[in-house]
């Protein structure tokens, strides 16, 4: 169904860099359960469709309708669309997701499976240093 509508495929998973901002879209393994592959395949429609200049927006709104569509929670949707691959900076993700991911201590229901590795490559895929932007957490001196 994607592949025909949009022409993409979760063969290769995308790297995007634009304008600063990079990202990787999230690519279903072989033999992912149902509704692994709806929220993937909704998330990529949905992020196909939204047009914009903001990238990070466009996840962020694509994981919403997703959600709304499926009927689930936006962030057991982006836990799901992180644990196959989906990499983007904090503001493209839900409040609560983004708070218990960075807290990590007495995750919610929704976010318990979330894997080690898929935790530890998000927080550091968060920690990187865009180019061109100076750390956030410098202050000038006088």
């Amino acid at each position: 169904m994607l592949e025909s509508e949009t022409g993409l495929s979760f063969s290769d998973r995308e790297i995007c860099m634009t304008s600063s901002r990079s990202y990787s879209l999230p690519t279903p393994p072989e033999g992912a359960n149902t509704l692994t592959l709806h929220f993937c395949k909704t998330f990529m429609h949905e992020f196909q469709s939204l047009r914009g200049a903001d990238d990070y927006y466009r996840i962020y709104l694509a994981i919403e309708k997703t959600a709304a569509r499926s009927g689930h929670a936006p962030e057991l949707v982006a836990k799901t669309l992180v644990e196959n691959g989906l990499r983007a900076g904090r503001e493209s993700f839900p409040g609560r997701f983004v708070t218990a991911i960075e807290s990590g201590a007495r995750m919610p229901h929704w976010a318990a499976p979330v894997s080690g590795e898929n935790h530890r490559e998000l927080l550091s895929f968060w920690r990187k240093p865009l180019l061109g932007h100076a750390p956030a957490n410098r202050r000038r001196r006088s």
